[in-house]
This record gives C-alpha cells, structure tokens and sequence, in this order.
C-alpha cells in the first residue's frame, strides 16, 4: 500500500529495505527523549479536558507537523516515541492517517486503541481487523507492517510498558469501563 506522502516509501520493503528502516529507527528513537514538556503532557493528559481538547483539535496537526519535521517535532519536543500509521478505511478502502504512541517489542512496534478513554474503539482499529496491512512512519523512515491483535493473555504485561511512559493511559483504562482496548503487535513486512 502507497502512503498519501509521496516523499516517503511505499511500504512492503525487501529485507534489506526493512533492515535498513530500522537502522534509521532505532537511530531516531536514540537521539529522542523526555523533555520538560513531557512532564506537562503526562500531567495534563490524565485529564478529561486535555484527552476531550486534544482528540478534537490534534491529529490532524500532530500528521502535518510529524511529516513537516520528520518526526522530530514528537520525539524531541515532546519526549514520546510516536509514529504516524497509514492504513485503509475499512468501509471506504481509502487510506487514512492516525498519530500514535508506539513501543517496541524487538523489530515490532505495539500500539493501542484506548480512544482517549472514550467507550469505543478508535477507528483505526477497526480498519486493521478488515484490512491488516499498513504502512508506520517514525522519523525519517517508512515502513510496511502488518497488523496482528495482541492475544489477551500478553495484554495486561504489555499495556504496562505504554502506562510506564505515559501514565494517562491508566486513566483511560479506567474510563472505558468493561471494553478493553484493542492492542496491535505491528510486525515489519518484506
């Protein structure tokens, strides 16, 4: 699948290409960390009004200032590894572009739906149970992935790792009652 930023990849590298993307990863996510703004986000988006405020008004800004700066923007100001995921609407078949926390389990990036704590999937995981392939931007790289539900035993382990960078997502939890979120293992594609 082609992302809708020509600049970049395609997604679907050989291994070589993969191999090198996460060269440049792993470079990126090693010059990037917290910073005092990271501190406020933490803080800030425990609450209602930053998660309500922020879901409004930002991931249309977070995709265009992450593809304008290469990523730096997240990363450096911010201090949160974050990547850009581009996959097909499920009803639609269009792509489309959401900005997400990531962590990385070995070459694997893991990401959650938690929808800001709102009752509901995000639309974005409901888009990779139709169509599983997608494309990640992190920094400077593309990267084609493929799009795997985290099995519910592995969850509770895993959903730790994202709470230890970004407590709100405790927060989150908590606020979506019985539905849990979905959680995505997104393995590198050659």
């Amino acid at each position: 699948m082609a992302t809708d930023n020509p600049s970049r990849g395609t997604g679907g590298e050989s291994a070589d290409g993969v191999a090198t993307a996460l060269k440049q990863i792993a470079e990126f996510e090693s010059e990037a960390g917290p910073t005092p703004l990271t501190t406020v986000v933490r803080v800030l988006g425990r609450t209602r009004a930053f998660a309500l405020v922020y879901r409004t008004l930002m991931p249309k800004l977070d995709v265009g200032l992450a593809r304008s700066t290469d990523g730096w923007a997240a990363a450096h100001v911010f201090g949160l590894p974050f990547l850009l995921l581009t996959s097909l609407g499920a009803k639609t078949g269009q792509p489309r572009t959401s900005p997400l926390i990531y962590r990385r389990d070995g070459e694997d990036f893991l990401v959650v739906g938690t929808n800001w704590g709102q009752p509901k999937h995000p639309g974005w995981a409901a888009k990779w149970l139709a169509h599983p392939d997608a494309t990640i931007e992190v920094g400077p790289a593309t990267l084609g992935v493929r799009a795997e539900l985290v099995p519910a035993e592995e969850f509770d382990r895993l959903f730790a790792r994202f709470v230890e960078i970004y407590a709100g997502y405790a927060n989150y939890l908590d606020r979506r009652g019985t539905l849990p979120p979905r959680m995505f293992r997104l393995t590198p594609t050659g």
